[in-house]
């Protein structure tokens, strides 16, 4: 019974990949968005102004936090910062919470400091891509709001 399941599953998943059309994957990501539009959708508060597809955005690690730092029920978050010059006088900036949940993210923040680096450590500063999901809108000390973001893959592009 259990080899005839994973044979249909095997036998099904060419028909998964290749059964899509662009216009699926369209349905799925977001590629026209930018921490900034995100920034901009959730300054009001409002959450459903959020989309609801997956998004690709780019960003530098401002701060890191651990919440639980139990391998299992991991979730840490990184401020994910950008910003835009406006003439050559004033720059905007734009930022969101990026959630990392999971045990697939436990080592990406470490709990306290080593004297040897995680190669899967996300340091401060570094300038990551994510794909992520609007999960809701935070309010800052400063009375702001920023999205929050569930993060499902991340790259270091610097």
């Amino acid at each position: 019974m259990v080899k005839k399941l994973i044979a249909v599953l095997l036998l099904s998943v060419p028909i998964l990949i290749f059964g899509q059309t662009i216009e699926d994957f369209n349905g799925i990501v977001d590629f026209t968005l930018t921490l900034g539009d995100l920034d901009a959708a959730a300054a009001n508060g409002d959450a459903d102004a959020l989309p609801n597809r997956l998004v690709i955005i780019e960003g530098a690690v401002a701060s890191r936090q651990v919440i639980n730092s139990d391998a299992e029920e991991y979730l840490g978050e990184l401020e994910l910062v950008s910003g835009e010059w406006i003439d050559t006088s004033v720059v905007i900036r734009y930022q969101c919470v990026l959630q990392l949940s999971g045990p697939s993210f436990a080592s990406a923040i470490p709990a306290r400091r080593s004297r040897k680096a995680n190669p899967d450590e996300i340091a401060l500063n570094t300038r990551i891509l994510t794909v992520a999901r609007a999960v809701g809108i935070r309010q800052l000390a400063d009375g702001t709001f920023v999205p929050v973001l569930q993060a499902y893959y991340i790259r270091r592009i610097q």
